[in-house]
């Protein structure tokens, strides 16, 4: 998973690969940025209509949600194609006091309308001066 956010040349990313593995995921965005996630992942088997759902929570209530169209027909990697990138479309995040903050959310995948693979993480909202981190290393 990598966020980037505009006007910031570094990436926040997070992958299996990690040499310093963090515990959890945790972004820290400025408010009124636009970032554009992209993920990369890899089929161990053929999928025939893959999806991404993306919910962001503020006191358990759904703040944002998001539901797209990944891909129909994927064939399982080999070792010319060892994973699959989808960019997702850019996104806007709102700003003020009241929406400074963490919020819990979850990336789905599904296929076919059903989940087949759940990642939670936590998206923090701060003052638009300051830089986008990645945390979750305790």
């Amino acid at each position: 998973m990598t966020i980037a956010v505009d006007g910031h040349d570094q990436p926040l990313q997070y992958s299996q690969d990690m040499p310093d593995m963090p515990q959890r995921l945790h972004f820290v965005l400025p408010e009124r940025s636009t970032y554009t996630l992209t993920i990369r992942y890899r089929a161990k088997r053929p999928i025939r209509s893959l999806g991404y759902h993306q919910v962001v929570k503020k006191h358990g209530i759904p703040f944002d949600t998001r539901k797209l169209p990944i891909g129909d027909n994927i064939v399982p990697n080999t070792d010319d194609n060892p994973y699959y990138e989808v960019t997702f479309e850019p996104h806007t995040l709102p700003s003020g006091a009241l929406v400074r903050g963490k919020y819990p959310a979850s990336s789905t995948f599904l296929e076919n309308g059903k989940a087949i693979f759940t990642c939670e993480w936590i998206i923090e909202i701060v003052k638009k001066d300051e830089q986008p981190e990645s945390k979750g290393f305790d």
